[in-house]
């Protein structure tokens, strides 16, 4: 699957918990990370910058990989 916006990303993530049956609350402590964060990511898609150690906490925990590709236009 290419994603292509943050927003989109974060819809995907927050699918994903969901099929996994995992709260904001064990995510939060699966990936190190404040529930608080946790939510306001969900909650905020597309608003908020997130850290790129982040997204691959969340990729880990969550069983997807997360790939990176850069083009040159």
């Amino acid at each position: 699957m290419q994603i292509e916006s943050i927003k989109d990303l974060v819809e995907e993530i927050k699918k994903r918990r969901n099929e996994l049956g995992i709260s904001q609350v064990q995510l939060a402590q699966l990936c190190d990370l404040s529930v608080n964060g946790i939510s306001k990511f969900e909650s905020n898609a597309g608003e908020r910058e997130v850290k790129l150690s982040t997204l691959f906490k969340l990729s880990e925990v969550l069983g997807f990989k997360l790939v990176l590709d850069f083009e040159n236009e």
